[in-house]
């Protein structure tokens, strides 16, 4: 009798502690389907990509993350999106556009850009306490931080960091 109240208690707590793993996952991690081609050639449209929610929570983003975070405006994914885009920029960071180039900290600046493309002037911004500023790779595609409706985004703002594709 006793052996088969043990395996009993064993089976429930397998099954248990198999719950909270996954409910941990969860609340951790989340996949994401790309919808557009912002973020080519790294990420592609209809690659699926892992999320990794609490990876801000302790630390910052840095130069060349790629985040994601929601937009309420209309785009090539939809109006309410979820958008993927890598920061280029963080908080005291001078960035402007200008010859078409993009130039952080008074230097240029062309890592992770898919091709040279023309890009339209940008007056000089400093990036704010707390905020990051976002490009596509593809940056012919434009609802990124260039765009008012984007802007400087919130660390806290960000769903977190695509650690996978």
């Amino acid at each position: 009798m006793k052996t088969g109240r043990k395996k009993w208690i064993a089976y429930f707590s397998a099954g248990f502690l198999g719950i909270l793993a996954a409910l941990a996952v969860t609340c951790a991690f989340s996949v994401l389907s790309i919808q557009g081609d912002s973020m080519d050639p790294t990420i592609t449209k209809g690659d699926h990509v892992l999320i990794n929610k609490t990876a801000y929570l302790f630390g910052q983003p840095g130069q060349g993350d790629v985040v994601a975070f929601p937009c309420s405006v209309y785009s090539e994914d939809g109006e309410g999106s979820t958008l993927v885009k890598r920061v280029v920029a963080t908080a005291g960071d001078r960035v402007e556009i200008r010859d078409g180039a993009l130039y952080i900290n008074e230097r240029l600046f062309d890592k992770y850009a898919a091709d040279p493309v023309y890009m339209d002037s940008m007056e000089k911004v400093t990036v704010d306490k707390g905020k990051v500023f976002v490009l596509s790779d593809n940056r012919s595609a434009v609802l990124d931080s260039r765009d008012q409706a984007v802007g400087q985004l919130k660390i806290s703002e960000l769903i977190g960091k695509v650690c996978f594709k």
